[in-house]
């Protein structure tokens, strides 16, 4: 079996300068290796990101409210990353898997948009 990269996340103060909010300690499962970030998208949507950097796994949750507008989880992460572009502002999450990879890039401002690309090598 292949020697798994772990997942490098960007440092907290770079998720505070571009999108304004810094991750925590998650909350509901109390496990200090899961970290957590809530970035606000209008006043009732939110991005809800979770990861483990010891298991490599990731999780993103956009929310209206009360109800998960779209649910998505990938494991064999490699990267999870805030970026700007001028005035626009993502999140960037990078995964692989034996004969694959994939990214998911999520504009978070000024408008909401998600591309996820999954591609065999």
């Amino acid at each position: 079996m292949a020697d798994m990269s772990p997942l490098a996340v960007a440092p907290d103060d770079v998720w505070l300068s571009l999108l304004g909010v810094a991750p925590q300690t998650e909350e509901i499962s109390g496990d200090e290796y899961v970290r957590e970030l809530r970035v606000p998208i209008s006043k009732a949507e939110e991005l809800h990101l979770t990861w483990d950097e010891t298991d490599q796994s990731v999780r993103i949750r956009l929310t209206s409210g009360p109800n998960v507008i779209a649910d998505l989880f990938r494991e064999q992460s490699t990267r999870l990353a805030a970026e700007a572009n001028g005035p626009r502002r993502f999140v960037v999450l990078e995964y692989r898997a034996e004969g694959c990879t994939g990214s998911t890039r999520i504009q978070v401002q000024p408008t909401f948009s998600i591309t996820d690309t999954f591609l065999r090598t």
